[in-house]
């Protein structure tokens, strides 16, 4: 089974919401998500859980994951929220790999996904589509996963 994780900075909001809208998108593929800048165990931003729950996404159980915490050696691709995470994560990783969310969905231009935290809930709900529309591209670019009906 192929393994993925979305990364990003905290593992509060971007990465968790990838990790929830792809699980709902695909079948037969184990999703995690990870941060660099996060203590284990800690919740999903409020905002990323309430903007996912109208989406009939629940993130009220999710808890943060810092990469230290985490097995790479298995891990088949890593999506990173930002050139930044994903020039870090192949830093520390040389092997791995790993792209941006918007890069591996074809995307040319503008490969950060901005981190909505801090910002009012329009931030999230922007930061949800975003994700949204570029894991859907990913779908439509990468033929080998097994999408959901």
């Amino acid at each position: 089974m192929m393994k993925i994780v979305f990364l990003c900075s905290g593992n509060t909001a971007r990465s968790p919401m990838a990790e929830g809208i792809f699980k709902r998108m695909v079948r037969n593929v184990e999703v995690s998500s990870a941060g660099f800048s996060t203590y284990s165990g800690e919740p999903a931003d409020e905002n990323a859980i309430i903007v996912c729950k109208k989406h009939g996404i629940d993130l009220s159980d999710f808890k943060t994951t810092n990469i230290s915490d985490m097995d790479f050696g298995e891990v088949d691709l890593v999506l990173t929220a930002t050139v930044d995470n994903r020039d870090k994560i192949r830093r520390f990783h040389p092997n791995i790999n790993a792209y941006t969310i918007r890069q591996f969905g074809g995307f040319c231009d503008d490969l950060d996904i901005d981190d909505p935290s801090g910002g009012g809930l329009g931030d999230y709900v922007v930061c949800y589509f975003e994700i949204k529309e570029s894991l859907e591209k990913i779908l439509e670019v990468h033929d080998d996963f097994e999408v959901k009906m």
